[in-house]
């Protein structure tokens, strides 16, 4: 493997041989050393790259991407070397929308590279968000809608300051999820896997069903238990589905 940026990058093996290589993209919010675990989890032959963009965890001093362009040129240009390889790619939330861009990007520069594609609470690019937006949202409002996705609770973060900045996040990365669209008119030559939870009202069954029209290769809908962050409660569960759709890569 090219020596990785760790900025942006972390990355987790079993110490085995490496056959496949999973890059995943968190959702808002969440710091990618909270899903280290994840790679525990995998059968030895995947490598876990976790992609941490600026403002999430060690880089939270960072300035805060709220706008598609740079977000997209800058993740592609620091991803470049891995998607040169085989790889699969996972995403939750935005990190789905950012997961199926880099998809579309990777099937352009260096097709045939992207194994899988796992898209996780993310809207199918023709379904509107939903209203109210979220991220328009009054401060008292906007805490109630978070609690009723799953978020952090803002009260357990130490003082105001740990607060403010986590709102901050939060809302930054919703106006990205809530904003994003795609007009591209190719299809992705990709097996695709769209999973949602039962309780999501931002990602439902309908919102997610359409998924089957971007690609021109297998697709699968999974209905997971739970609400917009059930990947925080079902990492079994989710593990149970990549072991299987990657096992066949390590051979």
């Amino acid at each position: 493997m090219h020596a990785p940026n760790k900025q942006w990058l972390m990355v987790l093996n079993s110490g085995q041989p490496v056959r496949t290589r999973l890059i995943f993209f968190p959702q808002t919010g969440a710091d990618p050393e909270q899903l280290r675990n994840w790679s525990d989890g995998l059968a030895g032959h995947i490598e876990l790259v976790l992609v941490r963009l600026p403002g999430h965890g060690s880089r939270q001093a960072e300035p805060l991407f709220d706008d598609w362009p740079p977000l997209l040129s800058e993740t592609f240009a620091v991803l470049r070397p891995l998607l040169a390889e085989p790889h699969a790619l996972f995403g939750h939330g935005l990190g789905g929308q950012l997961a199926y861009e880099t998809a579309k990007w990777a099937q352009a520069h260096y097709p045939g590279q992207t194994r899988h594609l796992f898209i996780s609470a993310c809207r199918s690019p023709d379904s509107p968000a939903s209203r109210p937006l979220l991220h328009t949202l009054p401060a008292m409002a906007f805490h109630a809608a978070m609690l009723s996705l799953g978020a952090t609770p803002t009260e357990i973060l130490r003082d105001q300051a740990s607060r403010d900045r986590y709102e901050r996040l939060l809302r930054a990365g919703l106006k990205l999820f809530e904003s994003w669209c795609d007009r591209s008119s190719d299809n992705l030559d990709i097996p695709l896997t769209a999973l949602y939870g039962s309780e999501d009202p931002l990602a439902t069954a309908s919102h997610m069903a359409n998924w089957c029209e971007f690609t021109r290769r297998e697709f699968e809908l999974i209905e997971v238990a739970g609400n917009h962050c059930f990947i925080k409660s079902q990492r079994q569960r989710l593990l149970q589905i990549i072991n299987t759709h990657l096992g066949l890569l390590g051979e």
